[in-house]
Formats: C-alpha cells, sequence, structure tokens
C-alpha cells in the first residue's frame, strides 16, 4: 500500500498494512529533512475546497471565493504593530462589513482574525444578504488537478464550508459576541443561521456529486465554546442531515474536532460523522484519551493529532510517546496519526523524523 491507500483505508474505517503517519501539507516545509520524513512514511494531507464558499470565506486562496452578487468586494493592506494586516470589506446595499486578518508563522492558510464581520446588531443583515446572493461554483478542475498532482503520496480532503454555527463562531462573528447575541438578542443570529443552513443545503447537492473521495469539515469544535445545548440545537442536526448524503454517495463524512469533546460524547455519538480528525490529547488540553473516545464515539474513526508539547521533550521520550500512544491504539481498530495543529517551527526538523521512524518500525 502507498500512502494515499493506507490513509484512505483508515478513513474508510478499515486497517492498512501499517498506521499512516500525516501532515497537513501547510506545516512541511519543503526541503531535505522534509525528504527524509517522506522517505520514512510521512504521507502529506491537502485538502481543496469541493465548492466556493458562502459569503466571505475564510481564505483568499484559488477556489475559496464565490462571487457575491450586489455586492462589491475588495481587500486593503496598511502596517500596523509591525505587521501587515489585511482588511477584506464588502459593500453591499444594506450596509458594508469588515474584517481585519494577519498571516500566522504557521505558513500558508494560517490566519488570525483582528476584527470579525460583524461587529454591530445590523451587520447580521448585510452578512446574511451577501449569504444569500453567493454564487456557489463546484471546483471540478482544481480538485482533480490537486489529486493527481498528489498522486500516491498523500491524500487530498474535500474542503466543505464549515457548519453554521461553527462558521459563525469562529470567521463570521467572533465567540463573544456570537455567543452573547444567542443568549440575549438571538433573532438576527438565528436568521443568518437559517440562511447559512438552507445555502450549505443547495452546496451538499454539489459536493457529494464530486470527485472528493472524504468530505473534510474543519470545524474546530470544542465543548468550552460550543456547549451541549448549542450543539443539540444548532450542530448535530445539521451534522445528522449530511453525514446521511455523504453515507448514500459511499463519502467518508470526517470532522476535525480539536477541543474538549467529552461533555459532548452522547452527541457526537449520535451525529452520524464518520470520522473524528485531529482529536487533541489530553496532553494538549483535551479531555478524552485515545481510548476513551473510541468508546465514546463507537463505530467511528478517531486521529488524534501530535500534540504539540511533545516536541518540547527529549528525543527518546518522544519515541516513547509515540510507542505509547501506538500500544493505546492496538492492532484490532485503524489507526493513524496526524500532525494537525500548528507544532513549534523551530523543532519540526528535530521532531518529525523520530516521529515517523518510531511509526515505520
Amino acid at each position: 500500500m502507498n500512502a494515499h491507500d493506507r490513509i484512505l483505508s483508515v478513513y474508510r474505517n478499515q486497517k492498512p498494512d501499517r498506521p499512516p503517519l500525516g501532515i497537513y501539507t501547510r506545516y512541511l516545509p519543503r526541503g531535505a529533512v522534509e525528504r527524509e520524513v517522506r522517505n520514512l512514511g510521512l504521507a502529506i494531507i491537502d485538502y481543496c475546497p469541493v465548492a466556493t464558499m458562502l459569503g466571505p470565506a475564510w481564505h483568499l486562496l484559488p477556489g475559496y471565493q464565490s462571487q457575491i452578487k450586489g455586492a462589491d468586494f475588495r481587500v486593503d493592506y496598511a502596517w500596523q504593530d509591525e505587521q501587515l494586516v489585511e482588511r477584506r470589506r464588502f459593500d453591499t446595499p444594506l450596509g458594508s462589513v469588515w474584517q481585519d486578518t494577519v498571516q500566522d508563522k504557521g505558513g500558508v492558510g494560517s490566519e488570525s482574525i483582528r476584527k470579525h464581520y460583524i461587529a454591530e446588531k445590523d451587520d447580521y443583515r448585510v452578512m446574511k444578504y451577501l449569504v444569500e446572493n453567493s454564487v456557489v461554483r463546484r471546483n471540478d478542475e482544481l480538485l482533480r488537478a490537486r489529486i493527481e498532482n498528489l498522486g500516491g503520496d498523500g491524500i487530498v480532503l474535500g474542503r466543505i464550508d464549515r457548519s453554521p454555527h461553527q462558521k459563525c463562531l469562529i470567521e463570521l462573528v467572533g465567540p463573544e459576541k456570537f455567543l452573547l447575541d444567542l443568549y440575549t438578542d438571538p433573532e438576527p443570529a438565528l436568521e443568518l443561521l437559517d440562511a447559512l443552513d438552507r445555502q450549505l443545503d443547495r452546496s451538499f447537492e454539489m459536493i457529494v456529486e464530486s470527485e472528493a473521495e472524504i468530505l473534510w469539515q474543519p470545524d474546530n469544535v470544542t465543548s468550552d465554546m460550543t456547549p451541549p445545548k448549542s450543539f443539540r440545537e444548532h450542530c448535530l442536526p445539521f451534522y445528522q442531515k449530511h453525514s446521511a448524503e455523504a453515507r448514500a454517495a459511499a463519502k467518508p463524512y470526517a470532522a476535525h474536532f480539536d477541543g474538549r469533546t467529552k461533555a459532548l460524547r452522547e452527541l457526537i455519538a449520535g451525529s452520524g460523522i464518520d470520522a473524528i480528525e485531529s482529536l487533541s490529547l489530553p496532553e494538549i488540553g483535551g479531555d478524552q484519551t485515545l481510548a476513551e473516545a473510541r468508546a465514546a464515539f463507537p463505530g467511528m474513526v478517531i486521529i488524534p493529532n501530535l500534540p504539540a508539547n511533545w516536541c518540547l521533550r527529549a528525543d527518546e521520550e518522544i519515541a516513547a510517546s509515540v510507542r505509547g500512544l501506538l500500544a493505546e491504539a492496538g492492532d484490532e481498530l485503524p489507526f493513524m496519526l496526524s500532525v494537525s495543529e500548528d507544532i513549534p517551527t523551530t523543532e519540526w526538523k528535530r521532531v518529525l523524523p523520530i516521529v515517523a521512524r518510531t511509526m515505520a518500525e
């Protein structure tokens, strides 16, 4: 089996010939060490938007932005505190919204939001206009090229838009304002959630017909920000609906849940999701071990991420940590370890060869 086949097997809940080690492509700088670890079996995890995103997209990279009818879009740049700030602005007949973004050191596709689009109550109305007037198109040629270029060296995940609750929480409003609005003045937020949900229903009709082998939703769920009540009301129906569509199309439906999940155990277990990807282990702030997560989510594939703080350990401690996780994983269920969160840029050259060699053993 090559790297692609091993990862695809895991996502399909099938055992590969040996547990793969994968890494998001943006966390792997090209060069001599990259060649070494890939020769040891490290697989590239790329992701490509299956269709353009609703309203303002998280990234300005190819394939993310949808045309929005009746809206003008522009990007301005300014230096603030020795950092280049990117202001993205939409002007509509109902008013204007803008977001300030800075690029993180993690690489292409790692961004932080300094100011979210929705800051005032009226901004919800403008954002609803942007969502309802988005012209979503499938990225067939872009996706096909990425899959063909990567070949057997890894997998291209079919990236789909965040679920409505998580898109508002993370991208459009921010957690403090969004959660406060839901509990104190919910109508504008609920109207936006409903618009996102209706439009994503249409997007999924395109998505399940695409060439993507795996549907991947980077929802970044943690019970600290998405408590059981919010998950039950806003996330669970979405996952149940679209996991059924993915199942009918024979495509694994994976969600990036990289936070604390114990309080959501019963809800996630009933979501229909096929794989929990990038599970944070207790060493890095999660609240479930691999064994606990497997017990909580029976039938789901559990893919933990490499805890970034392992990178601060001595060489032999890192190898022992990997061996311990492999022992916990056992031989009965599919297992994969992924580098799917930021790792120290000063340590990756030392750490990745250790992890790759230990996994290869």
